[in-house]
């Protein structure tokens, strides 16, 4: 199947960069007629905060769902606006943050020497959580295990499925339509659908040659010479956030556009400061 061309939205600028006057004004009211629950997914052993809603007469009825999350730098409070007038329109609908954002738990990194495992493999350890940080690839296995939870909910139509992403999250909206096999559709605004391209673009002025220095860190990383966590050059300039960078510019999901059997709608943004031209 081939993929929907771009349409592009003249007037939208890219979404969900920097915190969103949302975020920071807290939840709008619930229209009538949506119902909202807060509710905790586990991914990789990692609690992530949900926002749950549906529609208030719903009954027994399995619906129609979508999946949301929000861009580099966002929250789920950003997307509550769009979520509840899905709901209102007969969705159930999951909005979520990633790991390490919002209202999220974030990964655990130990400081220092692991100590010896009592009897039943536990441990006391002195840690850093790891926050703020954008992880291409640990997104979208947060996005899977956002699948997971909505494939529990009794009012959900698992054969119904769609997923939701805007910005970054609009480049795994292409992942999605091409990896998860229970995704029956998937909506992409303003996606970054190819990270290199987003990181050479972000980078640009600060005279590194990011795909070098990425490697290079990666290459450090992993023999401990550095710390485990992205720091430093690692903060994306005017971007809220450091970037795993060895991972962003590695992840592509344009390339795995010819493989999309499902529809998929890329809502392009024709003055979008970071995010290239459709091609």
């Amino acid at each position: 199947m081939s993929i929907l061309r771009p349409i592009l939205l003249p007037s939208i600028s890219l979404l969900l960069i920097l915190p969103s006057a949302t975020a920071a004004q807290g939840r709008p009211a619930l229209p009538d007629g949506v119902l909202h629950e807060a509710v905790d997914i586990w991914s990789e052993g990692t609690r992530m905060a949900g926002d749950l809603y549906r529609p208030a007469e719903a009954g027994d009825a399995r619906l129609p769902a979508i999946i949301m999350s929000h861009g580099w730098g966002g929250t789920k409070a950003g997307l509550a606006r769009n979520a509840m007038r899905f709901a209102a329109d007969g969705f159930v609908v999951l909005a979520f943050d990633y790991r390490g954002w919002g209202e999220s738990d974030g990964k655990l990194v130990v400081i220092g020497d692991m100590p010896e495992r009592g009897v039943n493999g536990e441990v006391q350890v002195l840690a850093r959580e790891i926050r703020r940080v954008v992880d291409p690839i640990d997104q979208t296995l947060d996005i899977r295990r956002a699948f997971d939870f909505l494939e529990g909910e009794p009012n959900v139509a698992v054969d119904r499925l769609g997923y939701w992403g805007s910005s970054y999250s609009g480049a795994h909206a292409i992942w999605v339509a091409a990896n998860e096999p229970r995704a029956a559709c998937a909506v992409g605004q303003v996606a970054a659908a190819d990270s290199l391209d987003l990181a050479r673009t972000s980078w640009k002025d600060t005279g590194i040659d990011i795909e070098q220095y990425a490697r290079e860190q990666a290459i450090r990383r992993a023999r401990g010479e550095i710390a485990p966590l992205p720091q430093g050059t690692d903060k994306a300039p005017n971007l809220n956030g450091w970037a795993h960078l060895d991972k962003v510019v590695e992840y592509r999901p344009v390339d795995d556009a010819g493989r999309i059997d499902i529809p998929l709608l890329v809502l392009a943004a024709e003055h979008a400061a970071r995010v290239g031209r459709p091609r």
